[in-house]
């Protein structure tokens, strides 16, 4: 098995009909006969909201309707979840509430290139709110979700009368990333490695501004992508520069989870006064008190979570 992947060790059959075997799946058709909806989803062990999924899939036959692939994001409050595989119609990317059904999100090719009796190769991965799906190790789906991920559960779908069998499921749960959005320069860069990445390393969070990616391109561009692929954003205010409330604001329009900080006497604008906001003093006790301060926070998130 490929390194950081796990081989799930339980599975629980949530809808349909299923066997499982030591590292094989087999989907066997709807609970019921004739059933209207004939849709199969078995929940695994392995938990992940940033990392890679992937399994083998073949079809015993191939009607209009027969899908496969991985359901991630599953919250068990709400029911909601995200699923991405091949089938009848094309490579799909679509979401499940249900009190709305369901909503393609992206997808690409008709089903006269998904064969039966032919086994794919199918590989999600997820990056904060960014998705891509790889078949057979080539990308055909990379599409940003409309909110990040309410769940973390993971695991198989299908929608066929057929039998589908799965093979080889494996999941990468990676470090969930934590991007700040601050001015460069003192005394952000020493709030920045001396406070925040310490804070997020102790919560098992991997923290990075713009100026950590190394490549050529447009800095605004890898703040953009760093908001997207992040679970969680840091934005300190201090300085009132109107490029850290663009991006601020952003992050708010994917509706990120974010934790604000500013020291101690800075007037916010009136727009994001209602926020809670992580207030602190520019001197070595001040620092020790944003960080447990901050710690706090992520730690109230990610029991949320």
């Amino acid at each position: 098995m490929e390194k950081g992947f796990q081989k799930p060790s339980n599975w629980l059959p949530f809808e349909g009909k299923w066997d499982f075997e030591e590292d094989s799946a087999t989907y066997h058709g709807p609970s019921l006969e004739n059933q209207p909806n004939p849709r199969g989803t078995a929940l695994c062990d392995i938990k992940l909201r940033s990392g890679s999924i992937k399994v083998e899939v073949r079809f015993a036959g191939l009607l209009k309707e027969s899908t496969a692939g991985i359901l991630f994001g599953y919250d068990a409050g709400s029911g909601e979840y995200y699923y991405a595989g091949i089938g009848g119609y094309g490579y799909n990317l679509s979401d499940y509430s249900p009190n709305r059904g369901w909503r393609r999100l992206g997808g690409a090719v008709s089903r006269q290139n998904v064969e039966a009796d032919r086994g794919y190769q199918i590989e999600v991965r997820v990056n904060g709110t960014r998705v891509r799906l790889f078949v057979d190790k080539i990308k055909v789906v990379e599409h940003d979700l409309p909110r990040p991920l309410r769940g973390d559960q993971t695991g198989l779908f299908a929608w066929d009368s057929g039998s589908i069998e799965y093979r080889s499921t494996a999941v990468n749960p990676t470090r969930p990333k934590l991007f700040v959005i601050m001015d460069f320069g003192e005394p952000y860069d020493a709030l920045y490695s001396d406070v925040i990445k310490p804070v997020a390393d102790r919560m098992g969070l991997k923290a990075y501004r713009a100026d950590d990616v190394s490549k050529p391109g447009i800095v605004m561009q890898d703040v953009v992508q760093g908001i997207v692929e992040s679970e969680f954003i840091v934005a300190e205010l201090t300085s009132l520069n109107p490029n850290v409330f663009y991006e601020l604001g952003y992050a708010h329009a994917l509706d990120k989870l974010t934790i604000l900080q500013a020291e101690n006497g800075t007037e916010l604008p009136f727009d994001i006064q209602s926020y809670r906001c992580i207030y602190y003093d520019d001197s070595i006790r001040g620092k020790k008190d944003v960080e447990e301060k901050l710690l706090k926070h992520l730690e109230s998130i990610l029991q949320d979570e």
